[in-house]
């Protein structure tokens, strides 16, 4: 597959790819997509299962947007299970969000179902998914350890879903939501992005290590994108604070998210 599924530029989140001619766009197993109602005749809406977690939980997607959108936003609304703040930003955005014509968004809930059903960081093998990405910071840590980044890179399949689904629609904007250290991670080289992010959101952009080697790529979800796929767009960690109040963590964060994307 080429370019960008939905669009070819900008995005908020793997795939058996079959082609959908009346679309263009691949979908997965257990896929669907359907025209909005009357009166947004130019948007589409779907929804998919993009991998599966250890234990069987779906790993779901949905999209809302123009047709073959070329300004498309992803939001992964929680990566580590104890993090509940992030979902509820992530089904703000899908619920509320109405892209402009010419862009669209992905939103995934959660890419960690069954640390969420858990209420751990870490998911059923007990690895922490943003320590499991395959760069050249990734090392052996002790299992057991809260970020033990699993016995090799990719172990786990909620990364590897992730991986094949980045792959696939290359997003320009990915917001990866967590918490709790209150900033926004200095990443990439889209500087106007963390301008607006901090702006709309009132967080500090400052630097998010996770203690990898020097001179290495941090193995972390927007790290691993940011080395591969920087001419298409940029992943950046936005963590909230530790008890965000829920209208700051829907309305405000996903207007701000989305204005921000430009996608609004």
């Amino acid at each position: 597959m080429t370019g960008r599924t939905p669009g070819k530029r900008l995005l908020v989140l793997v795939l058996a790819p079959v082609l959908l001619a009346a679309t263009g766009l691949a979908l997965l197993p257990g896929g669907g997509a359907h025209a909005a109602p009357a009166g947004r005749a130019a948007q589409i809406r779907i929804s998919r299962v993009i991998g599966h977690s250890v234990k069987g939980r779906a790993i779901h997607a949905y999209y809302r947007g123009t047709k073959g959108a070329q300004h498309v936003l992803l939001l992964i609304g929680q990566m580590h299970g104890d993090e509940h703040a992030g979902p509820h930003t992530a089904n703000w955005v899908r619920a509320n969000i109405h892209p402009k014509p010419g862009s669209g968004v992905w939103v995934v809930p959660t890419m960690n179902p069954d640390g969420n059903a858990r209420n751990t960081r870490q998911n059923a093998h007990g690895v922490d998914l943003n320590r499991n990405w395959p760069t050249s910071g990734w090392r052996h840590t002790p299992r057991g350890s809260v970020t033990y980044g699993g016995p090799k890179p990719a172990s786990e399949p909620e990364v590897r879903a992730m991986m094949r689904f980045l792959r696939a629609i290359k997003p320009d904007y990915v917001a990866s939501l967590h918490q709790a250290l209150h900033a926004i991670g200095r990443e990439g080289d889209k500087p106007g992005w963390l301008r607006r992010l901090h702006r709309n959101l009132g967080l500090p952009v400052r630097d998010l290590g996770v203690g990898n080697p020097k001179g290495t790529v941090s193995p972390t979800m927007t790290a691993w994108y940011d080395k591969r796929f920087l001419k298409y767009g940029v992943a950046t960690t936005i963590e909230y604070g530790a008890h965000p109040s829920h209208h700051w963590v829907t309305v405000h964060a996903g207007r701000g998210i989305a204005m921000a994307a430009r996608v609004v």
